[in-house]
């Protein structure tokens, strides 16, 4: 892999993450505005126009990405917010420390909670995620309330039912996601268990005369019920329950018979949230694919999206990529035909209509700079330190060493909150060289080693070559990961 193709992936990420930065996200999308006119004030959320008179304005917030859309939502409302709360993660004020736009006013009413170490629930969130509830119960015909919504809202909202505690949610949330469950079932199991997630908030704020959501979705495919659990937005079944979920993974014989009571008594049920709550979604991975597009097509890259709905275990997407790359390279190289590598192609037919158009429009030298975006899932097994996209970089890397057909490509996988499972990094780059490195003081028994550990952080790290280490630290935003494969291309394809 060339030298600048790895300066390359970085800068392509960080392009995409810079898109779904709020202070983008507000300034482009046109979502909250307050108007003056000679008639009165107007506050303008999405497709709704609210008059202002005689009416207060408050604000929460739970989520990664929550602190700048406080700021920006602070500076349009100015002196009609009169009270607020949001929720963000450990470290987050100490991060942006001195940036404009993630820092709020000078005597700001929003107070600011941080909590949540390592994406999981604690007390402090928890303190939080009550005085959250309690301004949403406090909440009067005279009032708006704005709830600002991200990824990483679901850990940053914890009250749970009682009897179960804060501890004994977060060990079973925890455990299921050991045993490979997926975003939504992990949800599902979250909403079953507590006081403010599937619309209960927007319940608790029923009083109010408006209730405005702004979401950021962290889920794929945007399912409002869903992103952080959904505390504003009529909770959706689809034939899941906790405890079948719970049943799946192994897990319900553990728990304690008062637990399972919980389950059995508040299984969520399809409930009408009021008409005066509107949700809105303002930001998703596919804004993110998109300024990646744009940014590897200033580089001069050929470059296509080929899908923002990465999902499944990391062994299927491996054997997806892997399969998928052996066959783009044969055809590239004419080893087979349109037909026979269409035939085969596994992100849809309108993706493979725009690749194809991408590959014809190659010219001797050029580089495919391929997109793809989504939240694969981490089975883990060992004791190792990791994330899904370290792991993911370094399975990737195996590949391409061990195929030489696929040893000129790069690849980029990359949490765009910055935070990849309980690491300081947010991905990794794959490619055959990572594994080369690797092999001058090591052996292949090693690689595996650190692979049947899920040590993939550490891998990185005692390779000593920090090219191949994505660090960017909390990003204050979150629509979940990105990937990015550089092929450079041996052939060209013309109508």
């Amino acid at each position: 892999m060339k030298k600048c193709y790895i300066s390359d992936l970085r800068k392509v990420f960080q392009r995409a993450v810079d898109s779904v930065q709020p202070t983008t996200i507000f300034s482009t999308g046109g979502y909250l505005h307050r108007v003056k006119s000679q008639t009165g004030e107007t506050i303008r959320v999405g497709d709704q126009a609210v008059s202002l008179e005689n009416k207060k304005c408050h604000l929460v917030g739970f989520g990664k990405a929550v602190l700048g859309m406080a700021v920006q939502a602070e500076r349009v409302l100015a002196d009609r917010l009169v009270s607020g709360v949001i929720s963000i993660p450990n470290g987050t004020m100490a991060k942006f420390s001195g940036v404009p736009e993630m820092t709020l006013s000078a005597g700001s009413v929003i107070q600011v909670h941080e909590g949540a170490l390592n994406n999981l629930p604690d007390e402090n969130s928890m303190q939080a995620a009550k005085r959250i509830l309690s301004l949403a119960e406090s909440m009067t015909n005279n009032d708006i309330l704005f709830v600002l919504i991200s990824g990483g809202g679901s850990a940053l909202l914890p009250i749970p039912i009682e009897p179960i505690t804060l501890e004994q949610k977060t060990n079973l949330i925890r455990n299921l996601a050991r045993k490979g469950a997926d975003i939504e079932e992990l949800n599902v199991v979250r909403i079953a268990m507590s006081q403010t997630k599937g619309g209960k908030l927007a319940r608790a704020a029923g009083d109010a005369y408006r209730i405005f959501s702004l979401v950021i979705s962290d889920i794929v495919n945007d399912p409002l019920h869903l992103i952080g659990s959904g505390p504003t937005v009529e909770f959706k079944e689809d034939g899941r329950t906790a405890r079948s979920i719970l049943e799946k993974y192994q897990l319900w014989n553990e728990l304690d018979a008062n637990i399972q009571d919980v389950f059995t008594k508040t299984t969520p049920k399809n409930t009408k949230i009021m008409e005066n709550n509107f949700v809105y979604l303002i930001g998703s991975n596919k804004i993110a694919a998109n300024a990646a597009l744009q940014c590897s097509q200033e580089m001069g890259y050929k470059t296509c999206i080929l899908s923002t709905s990465i999902v499944g275990s990391l062994d299927e997407v491996v054997q997806k990529y892997s399969f998928f790359l052996k066959k783009l390279l044969a055809y590239l190289r004419h080893n087979i035909d349109e037909r026979q590598f269409s035939a085969t192609y596994p992100f849809g037919q309108d993706s493979l209509s725009r690749l194809l158009d991408t590959i014809r429009s190659c010219n001797p030298g050029d580089s495919l700079c391929l997109i793809l975006a989504g939240e694969p899932t981490a089975l883990v097994k060992g004791n190792g330190k990791g994330g899904r996209n370290q792991e993911l970089a370094l399975r990737m890397s195996r590949i391409f060493y061990e195929n030489e057909s696929l040893r000129t490509l790069g690849f980029l996988s990359a949490g765009t909150d910055g935070i990849d499972g309980p690491t300081d990094a947010a991905g990794a780059i794959g490619s055959s060289e990572v594994i080369e490195k690797f092999l001058e003081t090591r052996k292949m028994e090693d690689l595996e080693d650190y692979l049947e550990r899920n040590d993939s952080y550490n891998f990185y790290k005692n390779l000593g070559q920090k090219d191949f280490h994505v660090v960017t630290g909390h990003t204050g935003t979150n629509v979940m990961d990105i990937h990015l494969i550089i092929v450079p291309v041996p052939g060209v394809h013309k109508l």
